[in-house]
């Protein structure tokens, strides 16, 4: 694995030579209920993108992620931090900006933070435009969308929830405190057609008025089976993708 912090000067060098797409992980530093630590959003994409990177080999090279997200609506629970949309618009043009003067166009970006997913496709779109790089965006929540609603237990789930914990338990266990996961919170009143997991009202909310405790869903139907399957649909399809992805940047 092209590892990009782990390497020196002449390795990088040898490694641009042959890699087509760089990995990018973002997450968050928030709350995650009672039961799951504050770097969950980033431990579960920076697992994921090792894992790409590792099966893209030559392909690809990793960078080094970003902990912090959009968390503002987190903000109600203490110690979440957060960082502006121009910020990290900011920071993921002029990541993009490096690696495309190294030689790398084509960058995908692992991302385990739902409210990370509208600055990304900006950033994505700017990026395009005003630089000709192309930066791909890929989310196991999204990727694996269809068997999540089949299989979670929950009515309103998406944070915390038990979804987010097996996948957790599957990729990055020690973010689990399994002892700690209890009954979930009643869930709070929220205006029509403006509560979660698929809202069709675009309402921004704090996620004190949606939890008291700061999670949605039964964490206690989560195990690691159910991470592993969610997993194994979310990865193969990004497999999949990056394959594509790094093959057309060949032609």
């Amino acid at each position: 694995m092209n590892e990009l912090a782990r390497m020196v000067t002449d390795e990088i060098d040898e490694a641009l030579t042959r890699a087509r797409i760089a990995i990018l992980p973002i997450g968050s530093t928030e709350q995650h209920g009672r039961h799951l630590t504050y770097d969950t959003d980033f431990a579960i994409a920076d697992a994921f993108a090792r894992r790409l990177a590792a099966d893209l080999r030559h392909e690809a090279v990793l960078c080094p992620g970003l902990p912090y997200g959009l968390s503002e609506h987190h903000l109600p629970f203490a110690g979440t931090l957060t960082l502006r949309p121009s910020t990290l618009l900011g920071v993921l043009r002029d990541v993009a900006e490096s690696l495309a003067a190294a030689g790398l166009r084509r960058i995908l970006v692992v991302n385990g933070h739902g409210g990370n997913v509208d600055a990304v496709r900006l950033a994505g779109r700017e990026l395009r435009r005003d630089h000709g790089v192309i930066m791909a965006h890929v989310m196991w929540a999204t990727l694996a969308g269809d068997l999540i609603q089949d299989l979670m237990g929950s009515e309103r789930y998406g944070h915390a929830c038990e979804g987010e914990t097996s996948v957790a338990m599957a990729l990055a266990p020690q973010a689990v405190r399994a002892d700690r996961i209890g009954p979930p919170d009643p869930a709070l009143p929220v205006l029509p057609h403006a509560a979660p997991p698929a809202p069709r009202v675009d309402l921004p909310l704090a996620y004190d008025a949606l939890s008291a405790g700061g999670a949605l869903g039964d964490a206690r139907l989560a195990g690691p089976e159910l991470g592993e399957k969610i997993v194994a649909t979310a990865y193969g399809r990004a497999l999949e993708f990056a394959r594509a992805f790094a093959a057309e940047a060949e032609a």
